[in-house]
Parts: C-alpha cells; structure tokens; sequence
C-alpha cells in the first residue's frame, strides 16, 4: 500500500468536525466523509460502513482531535529564542482565543513565516507516524 504524503497533510489540514478523510487501502487513496457522502458523491451506506467501521478496507486519517494544534504552538513557542518574543507568545495562548490572539501575534512578531514552516514539519512527522503505523509507504 502507499499513498502521496501531501494528500495525507492535505487531509490533515482540511478535517474538522463535519468532514473527516479515511485511506481507501484497495485503491490506495484518500477519501473525504462530509454529509453522508463519500468524495462528493451520495453514498449514505458507505458512509456509515465507513465511519462505524464495518469495513476494514478504510484507515481514518489523524483528524482534527488527533492533531494537537495548541501543543504545536506551545513546542513552537519554547523553541523560538528565550526572550521577548518567546514571552510574549506564551502569554498570547493562555485562555480563550488562543489561536487567533496567537495569530495575530505571529504577524506583529513577523512570526508568521517561521509559524507555517515549523506547523508543516509538525503535520509531516504526524502524517509519517501515522503511515508507519499502518504500514503504507509514503510517496513523496
């Protein structure tokens, strides 16, 4: 089995509540669930086989609650140069609005280049470890 690993980030990247992505290990693919349809098309059977496990074919990809993207921006910050920069972003995520407070804080730090570099090395070392454990190579 393998799959390209940019369709895994892709993945990765656009899950969230309504839409989650599964590895189709038949025809080595990803696959997008979102409203009772499967990539698009209307397949509520499929759907539901897929998401309750019924068939052992499809692999859920990490999704949104596998993918920890406050413990990303914690590693990001203590990696960054103590200072101020690194003191200013530790108090930015403390409480409610977090990600957009820490957002906004990347681009008044001009952050935000370094921020997506780091984010993308992060989501490809989860993608990697995801592919290892189910034994799908990787295409780059």
């Amino acid at each position: 089995m393998k799959v390209k690993l940019e369709d895994i980030i892709e993945a990765m990247e656009f899950a969230n509540m309504e839409t989650e992505y599964y590895y189709d290990t038949h025809n080595e693919k990803v696959l997008m669930l979102f409203d009772g349809m499967v990539d698009g098309e209307d397949n509520p059977e499929l759907f539901e086989d897929i998401k309750e496990g019924f068939v052992e074919d499809y692999i859920p990809l990490p999704g949104q609650y596998d993918i920890n993207e406050y413990r990303i921006m914690e590693e990001f910050i203590y990696e960054l140069p103590v200072g101020k920069n690194q003191d200013v972003l530790a108090r930015t995520i403390q409480g409610r609005g977090a990600f957009r407070r820490f957002k906004d804080k990347l681009y008044d730090l001009n952050l935000e280049k370094q921020w997506y570099q780091y984010r993308e090395e992060a989501y490809e070392k989860i993608a990697r470890q995801w592919s290892e454990r189910h034994k799908i190579d990787i295409v780059e």
